[in-house]
């Protein structure tokens, strides 16, 4: 990885795979730019941008807003093979856990500790109560809660498309 994405990465805005690309993506065009007569600097600026823009707009809208376990939230004794039914995930897309924060808590997990309801190892773990989780790349995606995962069956197995 450049020096730069590491800097980035380390960076508030750099969760956000958008931000670290728009910022790449107008260095080049003042880099690209910067010997052209100042009209046609903006003018391509200008028209780059708003393409770039729209492209960004147009993935943004496409993505959809999944709220886990929809009313009930991410809590013991929701049916999450009822809830996954007809839905259908895609790069991009988000899921929302909402919880009671100190009740729950969303490990995300391998296949392996999908099936055992083991935390460990693991690619991260929520305990907000609100918890945001872009699905970035497709796949399956497996996240349990580390505390009623054996007993309530409080776990969750997403599969999602390339967009």
């Amino acid at each position: 990885m450049h020096p730069r994405q590491e800097l980035f990465k380390s960076q508030t805005l750099s969760h956000d795979w958008l931000n670290f690309n728009n910022i790449v993506f107008f260095a080049y065009l003042m880099f690209a730019t910067r010997t052209q007569e100042p009209s046609l600097k903006f003018n391509k600026i200008f028209s780059c941008s708003i393409k770039h823009l729209c492209c960004l707009y147009y993935s943004m809208v496409l993505a959809t807003e999944y709220v886990v376990g929809d009313d009930e939230g991410w809590n013991s004794g929701v049916d999450y093979y009822a809830w996954l039914d007809g839905k259908t995930f895609y790069v991009g897309d988000v899921l929302v856990f909402n919880y009671n924060a100190g009740d729950h808590n969303v490990i995300v997990v391998d296949a392996d500790g999908y099936d055992k309801c083991s935390a460990s190892p693991n690619w991260g773990s929520y305990d907000s109560g609100n918890d945001v989780i872009t699905l970035s790349s497709p796949g399956d995606n497996y996240y349990i809660c580390q505390w009623h995962c054996d007993y309530t069956d409080q776990k969750l197995k997403v599969t999602v498309l390339q967009s």
